[in-house]
């Protein structure tokens, strides 16, 4: 269904061209053409004045030989070619391209000159350009995949979900795709890889996105924020109503240099960029993997949670292991949040679980009572735990062995979600088992992470994002 939005031609076009479809399957033409016959749903047309027809389907000479027949144009061309082929575009009745041929403003003058021809050409005639130096764009619903890497069987491999991610870096984005879309860590909505961004930018995906009703959640890692304010403004009219987890590159002047030499983007202060964006209610993190953890955490949960104390920031861990309660401590702490003593009514609940010789407390070290009772104590000890006003997220942290096979996820899950309150888990020890833990705390929205900084991070998003929501409603 179409939204009006001229990004719609981009995202759910009737009718594709391939410009640069190769029947070579070592160039990447091929890989673009292979994917779409497969994958998209419509009509797809192949280009390419040496061919006669590629994989079976009828090549044409030029896009004017498909006039009125086409809405999105996904150009793979060289360089020097690409101003004519949206020359053709135009007169064709095409109303999008996607370039994502290289060799543009990245790479000097002569590709600064190319890129003001093809925004010549965008201005005069009407067309949208979206790139260049890219690997374009994956909508799951309706299904159109544009990288240029094969990825067999896309549209079965990649299940719809809620999760929306914009890229500045093709290379990067395409990478998202491959090492965490397609193994099943999150599903996404929209994934976009905006590159030069002469035309679409972040600012306008941005907007696109946070309008898009199947897109509950955005990550996204960018080298430069040309307009700021148009950005910020997105960003502070997704803040409590759309999770929105930045990673900016180019912190420092190496950093920026390597941005401009690969997609022409200069970086702002980095300390402006920081103030802004946590005043807008971005989460801003620093690292590529903590980017997909938060993707990961926000897909399974993207709705704000219910906070019981006054600051929002209080945190109890539920522990197998001392020692992992000592640490989880000191790094949430860190981060900001507070690890608060339970409520006398809780320690007393706890105290009639607890042997007697072990006073509970937060960090609460449920070990000796599993010894005691058994794994039942676990939704006993949370229950209790969750009930406390003082707590409004829990970090659980169980061991991985045999006796997973016996954990009591029904009941876990269901105090969990009942109770409203952000949870996250690490899970530590025989990892054969981790698939099996995660996979069943995955069905109510708990993510399971094999490193404790992770939790951290992911409920301390949870937490800003739910205080944001909170100051909405107040």
């Amino acid at each position: 269904m179409r939204s009006g939005n001229t990004l719609d031609y981009f995202f759910s076009p009737r009718s594709v061209a391939v410009v640069g479809a190769s029947a070579d399957q070592t160039k990447g033409g091929y890989n673009l053409i292979a994917n779409m016959l497969e994958s998209f749903s419509g009509p797809v047309y192949p280009v390419n004045p040496g061919r006669e027809e590629i994989l079976g389907v009828k090549c044409y000479p030029s896009v004017r030989d498909l006039a009125g027949k086409v809405e999105l144009a996904i150009v793979f061309v060289p360089a020097a070619a690409v101003p004519g082929v949206l020359e053709d575009c135009a007169a064709a009745g095409v109303k999008a391209a996607v370039i994502e041929s290289g060799g543009f403003a990245e790479v000097g003058e002569k590709g600064k000159e190319l890129t003001e021809r093809c925004l010549e050409i965008a201005s005069r005639t009407g067309l949208r350009l979206w790139g260049p130096n890219c690997t374009g764009l994956v909508n799951t619903d309706p299904f159109i995949f544009t990288p240029f890497m094969r990825a067999p069987k896309a549209h079965e491999r990649l299940k719809p979900g809620n999760l929306g991610i914009i890229a500045q870096s093709g290379m990067l984005a395409a990478g998202f795709m491959f090492q965490y879309v397609l193994s099943g860590f999150f599903q996404v909505s929209k994934a976009c890889a905006i590159g030069n961004k002469i035309d679409v930018d972040e600012v306008e995906v941005l907007d696109y996105l946070s309008r898009d009703p199947r897109t509950r959640a955005v990550v996204a890692y960018l080298e430069s924020i040309e307009r700021g304010r148009d950005f910020l403004e997105v960003a502070r009219g997704m803040r409590g109503r759309k999770p929105l987890a930045v990673l900016k590159g180019g912190r420092y002047e190496e950093a920026a240099r390597a941005a401009l030499s690969h997609t022409a983007s200069l970086a702002g202060s980095d300390e402006v960029v920081d103030g802004a964006l946590r005043q807008a209610g971005v989460v801003r993190v620093h690292d590529f993997h903590d980017l997909m953890n938060l993707g990961k955490a926000f897909s399974l949960h993207p709705e704000p949670f219910r906070l019981n104390s006054p600051r929002g920031d209080g945190v109890a861990v539920v522990t197998v292991t001392g020692g992992g309660g000592v640490v989880s401590t000191d790094m949430l702490r860190e981060s900001g949040l507070s690890v608060p003593a339970l409520e006398k009514r809780t320690l007393e609940a706890l105290s009639g679980i607890f042997p007697e010789w072990m006073p509970p407390s937060n960090p609460v070290d449920i070990w000796p009572a599993v010894e005691k009772r058994g794994l039942t104590v676990f939704p006993e000890v949370l229950r209790h735990v969750l009930d406390d006003a003082r707590v409004d997220g829990v970090i659980l942290l169980p061991f991985a062995s045999r006796l997973l096979e016996y954990f009591p996820f029904e009941e876990v899950g269901r105090l969990i979600r009942e109770s409203g309150k952000a949870a996250v888990s690490w899970v530590f020890g025989d990892l054969r088992f981790f698939g099996h833990y995660e996979e069943r705390l995955r069905e109510f929205g708990i993510p399971v992470y094999t490193d404790l900084r992770s939790c951290v991070l992911a409920l301390r998003a949870y937490l800003q994002y739910s205080r944001a929501a909170r100051g909405n409603r107040d």
